[in-house]
């Protein structure tokens, strides 16, 4: 009941007469979290709606928000001039701005609320519908609700233009990813937060009401505000989403509360499908004079592969900047290490990495060496390196492509193996450090 003071709550209800419609806005936000709040509920019953239409009857909503993502300035302000839903791709319906005693043969009551829960973000999303009718007319209506909310959204704030911009992006991306087949029931708050957050282009700056402007990451021991953690949109002032620029955990920062780590999974999943988004919108379109943009589709395909497996198997990562990198961590029962995969494309190789948790020290770096090079000779899938300037170890193992595509079987068996080779010889890696007998590790092997 603590946690329900400080909820943001947002109903959105989108009444139809014979050929009029309105929206009646309620919301306990102001301010840009009013408009954050206003964009993922907008995106979430989007998203939803062409969930339940089937890619059939929710094609045409389809093109119409994917048409929004790089609309100019001239057509953003046409749909903000325009008077009926044909603005946006829908029936001829005359859009208006009324009050609750607008009376309506068909409503859907759209209800959000963003909770600022204990363990991690929230939201309690429901839609009701009044006076449905005949099977058709329910589907146009459905498709029609989101179309009257998007057109009376840029309406409502025309002389806001940096909303208006944020809003038709938002809604652009949320288009194409169910041209991509990216839009399914169950992960309409993932698709709302993502394109929210990719169209709205977080502040940096911006910080929690009352929260932290330092923070330290529970997973790295990271450390700082803005320049350590990048900001992901959540609409509070209570409680933020940051990246850890170190390892990539997702962190969820409660004012006056200790951070805590998101699910990995679910971080993961989302992170993925930004990342995806981020990219196709800065890559390069191919003209008949330049086939940069062919070019670059072709060197990303075997990471982009590579990020879906990741994905699909609920591996979180993230991503090196400038590099074809993903970074995450694995797990034994001797602690945690960090993995790493990247992909070299001029030799169509995917390399992958166990990151040893313990560094050598100087002095111990020929002991150690001589152990690995024992290890190595039992070794058939990969091999251990020692990087004789700092001390790290790290275990290889390679997997060739061939450019056949990714097999996502096999890659599950290598990171599989290359992980449990890490794990088996981790205790003779810290017996050879601390200068104990490390024998039996040498008869140890790795499963294949």
């Amino acid at each position: 009941m603590v946690q329900a003071r400080y909820m943001v709550e947002t109903t959105f209800d989108i009444r139809f007469s014979a050929d009029e419609a309105c929206v009646i806005l309620d919301s306990n936000a102001a301010g840009e979290v009013g408009m954050q709040a206003e964009l993922v509920c907008f995106g979430h019953y989007a998203a939803r709606t062409m969930a339940l239409l089937g890619p059939e009857h929710a094609l045409p909503l389809v093109h119409a928000l994917s048409s929004l993502e790089g609309a100019s300035s001239e057509h953003l302000e046409a749909l903000v001039e325009s008077a009926g839903l044909e603005a946006v791709g829908g029936p001829w319906i005359r859009v208006v701005h009324a009050d609750c005693s607008f009376q309506a043969g068909t409503a859907f009551r759209v209800l959000a609320r963003f909770m600022n829960a204990r363990a991690g973000p929230r939201i309690f999303f429901n839609v009701k519908t009044k006076g449905r009718a005949a099977s058709h007319e329910r589907t146009r209506d459905e498709a029609a609700s989101v179309q009257v909310l998007l057109l009376w959204l840029l309406q409502r704030r025309a002389a806001d233009t940096e909303y208006v911009r944020r809003l038709a992006t938002t809604a652009g991306l949320i288009g194409r990813l169910a041209a991509d087949e990216g839009v399914l029931l169950g992960n309409e708050v993932d698709v709302s937060l993502v394109s929210a957050d990719v169209g709205w282009g977080s502040d940096p700056a911006d910080v929690a009401e009352g929260g932290e402007t330092e923070l330290q990451c529970p997973v790295c021991g990271n450390e700082g505000s803005i320049d350590a953690f990048e900001p992901r949109l959540w609409p509070s002032r209570r409680a933020a989403i940051r990246k850890c620029r170190g390892c990539g955990a997702g962190l969820w920062a409660r004012a006056r509360r200790r951070p805590r780590i998101l699910a990995p999974g679910v971080w993961g999943t989302m992170e993925a499908m930004r990342d995806d988004l981020v990219l196709k919108r800065s890559r390069p379109t191919p003209s008949s004079e330049d086939d940069e943009g062919t070019e670059a589709k072709g060197e990303r395909a075997l990471l982009g592969a590579l990020k879906r497996v990741f994905v699909e198997n609920g591996w979180p990562f993230s991503e090196v900047r400038g590099a074809q990198v993903l970074v995450s961590d694995l797990l034994g029962p001797l602690g945690t290490w960090k993995f790493y995969a990247q992909v070299v494309d001029e030799q169509d190789l995917i390399l992958l990495y166990s990151v040893c948790p313990l560094r050598v020290p100087a002095e111990r770096r020929p002991e150690v060496s001589q152990f690995l090079t024992g290890a190595n000779y039992g070794l058939a899938a990969g091999n251990f390196e020692l990087d004789f300037e700092d001390g790290e170890i790290r275990y290889k193992t390679v997997l060739h492509n061939y450019g056949d595509g990714l097999d996502a079987n096999v890659l599950k068996r290598l990171v599989r193996s290359n992980g449990m080779a890490m794990e088996t010889y981790l205790p003779g890696i810290g017996a050879v450090i601390t200068g104990t007998p490390a024998l039996p590790a040498l008869e140890r092997r790795t499963p294949r």
